[in-house]
């Protein structure tokens, strides 16, 4: 058994965390010198503003519906996550951290009882940092993952699965035609493995559903579409395909990219930009004991200004 614990709208949840009087409004967290939303509380999501959507598309609901934006603290963030994860350590003796808001615990078989765990985790977690989790548990990290999407949205979108499955799901409590009734409400596009390319591909030739891709031949999939594709489909048939990674895979690329806060017209601020990332590139290098075999350096105008384009890089 695997679980997946993943923090809900994590950016914003630990700016509530030291900020409670953001509950219950609109709130967005804006990257790097504030050009566009990279987390958006359930109440700006229910406003229509998109991740990734540039800031000044959206910029205007602050006057007008109270929206409040704020500019990212990852300094924050990174300890709010650092305490989040070794509190969700003690569900299980293994652990995977996937991302700064989501990580997978291993290892879970012959746990008594352990969705009343989960919940126990859950509410230590949100009792400890104030951060709101969801937790998906499963026989593989894929339906783990697919359970964990059921649990968010069954807490935040009633009517999209059943209400009894927020905020924890256990597939392996689930009786069969709930297990079949998750996987047809569930788009193909929304399983852990399937991009957007794969999954219009997919709907091209009538699949779906996660139900369908669950239904696929494997020796189909893997003749048409590739081996990733047969272990997903082997994952949401129960056949666990994915190991845990405990130790992180070394990094195949480090990126030091930054807009800027207004237009550059001149070459010093560019040079001097271009050298502070190069330096905080190397250093990422160095901690991380690895050599560079080639370096990139790219420069290009906003897509959002009108005017003359830039585009190059060497």
């Amino acid at each position: 058994m695997f679980a997946l614990i993943d923090g809900n709208n994590f950016y914003v949840s630990c700016e509530r965390a030291f900020r409670p009087s953001l509950h219950g409004l609109p709130v967005v967290v804006l990257s790097n010198n504030d050009g566009c939303a990279i987390s958006r509380s359930d109440e700006a999501k229910a406003m229509g503003i998109k991740m990734g959507q540039p800031y000044y598309q959206f910029k205007h609901l602050e006057r007008t519906s109270r929206l409040v934006c704020l500019s990212a603290n990852f300094e924050l963030y990174g300890d709010m996550s650092a305490r989040m994860m070794a509190i969700a350590a003690g569900l299980g003796p293994l652990q995977e951290i996937y991302s700064i808001d989501e990580s997978f615990i291993g290892d879970l078989d012959g746990i008594t009882d352990l969705t009343r765990r989960a919940h126990a985790v859950r509410d230590r977690i949100l009792r400890w940092t104030s951060i709101p989790t969801c937790i998906g548990l499963a026989p593989t990290k894929t339906l783990a993952k697919l359970c964990n999407h059921v649990a968010k949205d069954a807490e935040r979108k009633p009517g999209s699965y059943p209400a009894e499955l927020a905020r924890v799901c256990n597939w392996s409590e689930l009786p069969r035609h709930i297990q079949l009734d998750v996987l047809q409400r569930t788009p193909a596009g929304d399983i852990w493995g399937i991009g957007k390319r794969i999954a219009a591909k997919l709907q091209e030739q009538g699949i779906q559903s996660a139900l369908d891709v669950a239904r696929l031949p494997t020796a189909q999939v893997r003749g048409e579409w590739g081996v990733v594709l047969e272990r997903t489909v082997r994952e949401l048939q129960g056949i666990s395909c994915i190991s845990l990674e405990q130790a992180p895979a070394p990094k195949q690329q480090i990126a030091c990219t930054r807009s800027f806060g207004k237009a550059i017209s001149t070459l010093p601020p560019l040079i001097e930009a271009v050298s502070e990332f190069a330096s905080r590139a190397a250093l990422k290098l160095r901690s991380s004991d690895q050599l560079a075999g080639a370096l990139l350096v790219f420069a290009h105008t906003s897509p959002f200004r009108p005017g003359p384009r830039f585009n190059k890089s060497s």
